[in-house]
């Protein structure tokens, strides 16, 4: 299907804004979950189950062999997508039962015993993982935005539902792990039913020149994808194994916020933008236009949300997770500058499969990992502060390296993109400046605080906008008319 310019455009911000509401559904979901969590669990607890959710995390990336992005990129025949089932449905019971054999085995290694029937449930969760990507792929590949929406509300209510419910009555670590493995499973389930009669159940019906397109397509993608999580979590595991449960508890809350707000916006944009980048690979000056577009809105949100976030980290963590989670909030500071980092090389991954090179995401992670393992571990002597640090100032250099690939491969000059991340980084530095002229009143308490910075740092960011960057401003709002 080919869409015009001004039609796709309109497409993606409607596609935007369906999985803006869906995404912001779900993290209201988690976010009240994560509070009620944080004054249940003790740190330790919460260290444990996320240790188990990061390892089962690296087996849902690959559970579909990358099939999933390989359904938006190959031509829409129903042989490609039965092989796709079947190629992911068999990787995922692999990975399932695996996962359910290993669990002593990753229990020896972090000396963490009780750590074992965590990977074993969330084993359920790779399972489901894999039997609803292709449904969910085939939804975003014709942009049925409206219609998947349901999806990720359905899976985080019925995560909270399950969560709290058994975190009441005094289940612990356990209560988060069959919660998540829960919501999985309700979000495959969703899917499936959304894709309803079209759904390509016959995966006897295959042929290899399908099943070997797929693959050729999709292995790549898993193994970027498998790489960036690697990256995104590494960090998860190296203090699970050098700092201990305990530490990783506050690692983990102080990330949460930062990861629910920021990184996992860019995304729900990614699965919007993947697809509308695809339909207009043959156009080179609408991708790069369109890329330009995407970097501006998403280093504007990622710098100043990040910044923010920063600034109110001191007032908000005891605020709303309690005294007992004081030591999380100087990681808090840096992992949401990571995060804010990480906006400004946000959707180079996205460019490169949709131009059919998923594998200069694979040489990127590389050359990542090799460079941030060492950091990292050499970061661990000043403990999880050190970390968040260390995450912070990778995140910076690689954010630059991402963007000029991505601008060699779609031909853009290196000054077009220093102008499209200008604006996030000059409200960035004008919302660090507001919110910690409120933060040292010395007469206002938390609450006081944080109602003032809110409202502040958007009228201080609307402001340098409308009067600094106007063409900006005037896109913003012309996007929003495309709704």
């Amino acid at each position: 299907m080919t869409y015009a310019p001004g039609e796709l455009a309109r497409t993606g911000v409607r596609g935007a804004m369906w999985q803006g509401l869906a995404f912001a559904g779900g993290r209201i979901i988690v976010l009240v979950t994560t509070i009620v969590l944080a004054r249940l669990l003790s740190p330790e607890e919460y260290g444990l189950v996320a240790l188990a959710l990061v390892l089962m995390g690296y087996a849902e990336t690959i559970a579909d062999a990358g099939v999933a992005q390989a359904l938006v990129y190959l031509p829409r025949t129903g042989v490609i997508a039965r092989s796709a089932l079947l190629i992911s449905a068999v990787l995922g019971t692999l990975l399932g039962l695996g996962a359910f054999l290993a669990a002593p085995l990753i229990a020896e290694i972090f000396s963490l015993p009780d750590v074992e029937p965590l990977v074993q449930v969330l084993g359920i969760s790779v399972l489901a993982t894999s039997l609803g990507a292709v449904p969910e792929a085939l939804l975003r590949r014709d942009l049925q935005f409206k219609k998947l929406t349901a999806a990720p509300v359905i899976r985080a209510a019925t995560m909270g539902t399950v969560t709290l419910s058994l975190a009441f009555t005094g289940h612990g670590a356990w209560s988060l792990a069959v919660g998540t493995a829960a919501g999985s499973v309700a979000y495959a389930a969703t899917c499936w039913f959304l894709v309803g009669r079209s759904a390509p159940w016959q995966v006897w019906r295959v042929r290899k020149d399908a099943l070997r397109a797929n693959l050729k397509y999709g292995a790549p993608v898993a193994g970027s994808s498998m790489l960036a999580r690697l990256i995104f979590d590494i960090d998860y595991l190296i203090i699970g194994l050098l700092l201990g449960a305990h530490a990783l508890g506050y690692y983990t809350l102080a990330f949460r916020l930062p990861e629910v707000l920021i990184l996992n916006v860019f995304f729900v944009l990614s699965t919007v933008l993947f697809p509308l980048y695809a339909q207009v690979r043959g156009e080179p000056e609408r991708l790069r236009s369109g890329y330009l577009t995407s970097v501006r809105i998403q280093s504007l949100y990622g710098v100043t949300t990040g910044v923010g976030l920063a600034v109110v980290a001191p007032v908000l963590v005891p605020l709303v997770f309690g005294e007992k989670w004081l030591d999380a909030v100087l990681p808090l500071v840096f992992l949401a500058l990571y995060a804010a980092a990480r906006s400004l090389g946000a959707g180079a991954n996205d460019v490169y499969k949709a131009i059919g090179r998923p594998g200069l995401s694979i040489w990127v992670s590389l050359v990542r990992l090799v460079i941030l393992l060492p950091v990292l571990l050499y970061a661990t002597q000043w403990g999880i502060v050190g970390v968040a640090c260390a995450q912070f100032v990778v995140a910076v250099v690689f954010a630059c390296g991402m963007q000029l690939v991505a601008a060699r491969v779609i031909e853009l000059r290196a000054r077009e993109l220093l102008r499209a991340v200008a604006p996030g980084l000059v409200c960035g530095a004008a919302v660090a400046v507001a919110g910690l002229g409120i933060l040292a009143a010395p007469v206002l308490g938390g609450v006081t605080t944080l109602i003032l910075v809110v409202p502040t740092a958007v009228a201080v960011v609307y402001a340098i906008l409308r009067f600094g960057f106007k063409p900006l401003h005037d896109e913003l709002v012309q996007l929003v008319r495309r709704r």
